[in-house]
């Protein structure tokens, strides 16, 4: 057996095919009684996750990886229908014959008590970003809506839980806390198209949000971890709490930190979502029921690139990682980028639609640069065509390339 298992946490094992296949079939067990033997320390946590996997045992036949991360969220439901610990567990017999609806219901009720009701996918409270919202806002954990106004928008939380919108108003959360902790509820930040904003969280964590995204998190932390959630793109500069790791989720992907200086862009319409680090560690991991799993850890310099449709994690060194971070300072800068994903990142910078109308148009093509994001549309288009020979045209929120046509010389 590999000494791996030994950093396993309890989730993990759960999560692990042929730790799975050696409690519910046997197999390879003489490898693992002798590793147990000569590992005493990892027997108790054994044992927890052996209770867990024989009271679940049926469902490991009938239940496939989707299913169970549906049932993760009705666990507050059930909860509530069901009360305490110890009524649940009175429930087993019951549950164990009744129909594949209530086997449903027993993963949720044993899944809230060794979990503590973790969230396997936060849904957002706010709607969908449009086109047509014009300013970002600050949704509170009680559903009061903030306006933010500004095109490059400010809000710091302090120790005392009171948040500071663009230097000027104050909101004191305070007398939400034993509520929102309860009931696990979060804010969010709401950026549209044409839009960021910078977020300081109460632990001293920096947050950039770029234009359309989503962003949840807690007024305070006061978990065992410090999680938020995503959709887009953000910049976090993290900090050091080890006795508090800090957990980005961003759609199917965690990113596990303690401290540290690194890029997610997870936009729910890209195929892709990447993890730049520039300073620091960080674990990324595919989200499952019981956790992260298939993680991998970053060094500086290099990016996790996780495919959605192949649920893959893809590790590259990332000599120019600074080049992803460049945009929380006003830059947009690119080196050997396809000129699509620079059309599709100004797309959503300047809230435009970008339309190019040659089929001969080089999209594919490799390009590198770097655009000042605090000039104009029509200035930074203007430079753009000195690099790739085009010509633009504006009308209103679309934009019309075309290739620039090659002058003939006069005879």
């Amino acid at each position: 057996m590999e000494k791996k298992y030994l950093k396993y946490s309890l989730e993990e094992l759960l999560d692990d095919s042929q730790f799975v296949a050696w409690i519910l079939k046997g197999k390879n067990k003489a490898d693992w009684n002798s590793f147990i033997h000569e590992h005493p320390e990892f027997k108790s946590k054994v044992k927890k996750a052996e209770e867990i996997i024989l009271f679940l045992k049926d469902t490991y036949d009938i239940l496939d990886e989707e299913d169970v991360m549906k049932m993760w969220h009705n666990i507050d439901r059930f909860n509530k229908l069901y009360g305490s610990v110890s009524k649940r567990i009175q429930l087993r017999r019951t549950i164990a014959i009744a129909a594949s609806v209530l086997i449903v219901i027993s993963v949720g009720i044993l899944g809230y008590s060794y979990f503590n009701n973790r969230n396997i996918e936060y849904q957002f409270a706010s709607s969908d970003i449009s086109d047509t919202q014009e300013d970002a806002r600050l949704i509170l954990s009680d559903g009061e809506q903030i306006d933010l106004e500004l095109d490059n928008s400010t809000i710091e939380i302090d120790e005392k839980e009171k948040i500071t919108i663009n230097n000027e108003d104050v909101i004191d959360q305070s007398a939400n806390e034993e509520k929102d902790a309860e009931n696990n509820r979060m804010n969010e930040v709401v950026v549209p198209y044409g839009k960021s904003s910078e977020l300081l969280l109460a632990d001293g964590t920096k947050v950039w949000i770029n234009a359309g995204s989503r962003f949840a998190f807690p007024t305070k932390f006061t978990k065992d971890t410090r999680e938020v959630y995503l959709e887009g793109e953000a910049c976090f500069k993290v900090a050091k709490n080890p006795s508090q790791p800090f957990i980005v989720n961003a759609n199917k992907l965690g990113i596990k930190v303690l401290g540290t200086h690194f890029n997610v862009s997870a936009y729910p319409n890209d195929e892709n979502i990447e993890t730049i680090l520039v300073e620091g560690s960080v674990v990324v991991g595919k989200k499952t029921s019981f956790g992260m799993s298939q993680n991998v850890e970053l060094k500086p310099y290099q990016k996790a690139t996780f495919n959605k449709e192949e649920k893959e994690i893809i590790v590259s060194d990332e000599p120019d990682a600074d080049v992803y971070l460049a945009w929380t300072e006003g830059w947009f800068q690119f080196s050997h980028q396809n000129l699509d994903k620079v059309f599709t990142k100004l797309e959503r910078y300047y809230n435009v639609n970008i339309i190019v109308r040659n089929e001969s148009f080089p999209q594919e093509g490799k390009i590198t640069g770097k655009l000042d994001l605090k000039d104009s549309l029509d200035e930074v288009l203007t430079a753009l065509s000195d690099v790739i020979k085009m010509e633009y045209r504006i009308d209103g929120k679309k934009v019309f390339i075309n290739k620039k046509m090659e002058e003939i010389p006069m005879k």
